[in-house]
């Protein structure tokens, strides 16, 4: 592989950017909680509209879906970069022990 086509991952920046999505789902999560505690009254749109915030309350149920699944992907994303950190450290530090034993040999 040339030298510019090389892949370089620094096992600290998955880290911190996995930080950062865990930010991000926090607030997804706070957003989430806002909007289910974000009630219609029956009687908000009158008593001509009654039919308004049932299917408002349809609608919000299913966003509500979408927003807490949001917040789980990303922390699950979060996740996952933090495993994928962790395998970096460790077939790096394999690697380091092979070339150490290669290096004592010599």
């Amino acid at each position: 592989m040339p030298p510019a086509d090389r892949i370089e991952v620094v096992p600290a920046e998955l880290v911190a950017h996995a930080g950062h999505l865990d930010r991000i789902a926090d607030a997804v999560t706070l957003a989430r909680q806002a909007g289910a505690t974000t009630r219609l009254d029956a009687d908000a749109y009158g008593q001509l509209c009654t039919t308004v915030p049932v299917l408002l309350g349809q609608v919000q149920r299913i966003l509500l879906d979408g927003v807490g699944a949001a917040a789980g992907a990303v922390g699950d994303a979060a996740d996952r970069l933090r495993t994928a950190a962790d395998r970096y450290r460790a077939t790096d530090a394999r690697s380091q022990a092979a070339l150490d034993r290669v290096r004592q040999r010599s």
